[in-house]
């Protein structure tokens, strides 16, 4: 009777302990499909005097990464409108995030970009090797397939651009665009008004309260 027993309530246990590994397991690997990593900073300067020329200068956010080379310049001339970086992944099979093997890189080129393509294909243009390919294929087992990924972006002076490794390959996102900063100001300024509003209204109503009881 016992045996009979105990049998429902271990397949009951083992049940549970199941879900629960299935739901770690589900949630490492929607945190590791969604993880982002800073890689490199990129602001630009003018060139006086010179039409469509920049300064690129990179910061490197990720000095962790032992399967990829030093980045040893930090300055490089640019031609364009745009800046463009591109990248070498080897991406890992899904599964493979459960165990939190993430996907390598290698950062490959720097170059300019024109947005008119008659401009792309007569005016001057630059690219810069950044890296050596060294990425190194020790689990091949989890190893999906290489390929390139590149991001672009408006050449503006003042914005700070940040490129994001991420498990599919890379992004960029914006920091102190003039747009912003002025929408930020202006929200700001009218967040001051509506509580110097509120706090007239709230003076206000215990003035007439307080008339109340005099």
């Amino acid at each position: 009777m016992k045996k009979v027993i105990l049998l429902p309530i271990s397949l009951l246990i083992l049940l549970v302990g199941l879900n629960v590994a299935l739901a770690i397991g589900l949630g490492l690997t929607y945190h590791n499909l969604t993880k982002e990593k800073p890689i490199l900073t990129l602001e630009f300067e003018k060139v006086p005097n010179q039409k469509q020329l920049y300064i690129a200068k990179i910061s490197v956010e990720d000095k962790e990464d032992s399967n990829r080379t030093k980045i040893e310049k930090m300055e490089y001339k640019i031609y364009g409108d745009q800046w463009r970086v591109d990248a070498l992944f080897v991406k890992m099979k899904y599964f493979a995030n459960i165990f939190g093997i993430e996907s390598k890189y290698a950062l490959d080129r720097l170059e300019g970009r024109y947005k008119n393509i008659n401009d792309e294909n007569s005016k001057k243009h630059f690219a810069h090797k950044l890296e050596d390919h060294k990425l190194v294929d020790f689990m091949s087992p989890f190893v999906d397939t290489t390929y390139g990924s590149s991001v672009y972006k408006d050449i503006e002076e003042g914005v700070k651009y940040k490129v994001f490794k991420t498990p599919t390959g890379l992004m960029v996102r914006e920091e102190g665009r003039k747009d912003l900063v002025k929408e930020g100001k202006d929200l700001l300024k009218k967040g001051e008004e509506y509580l110097d509003k509120g706090s007239k209204y709230i003076k206000d109503v215990g003035s007439k309260i307080k008339g109340l009881f005099n």
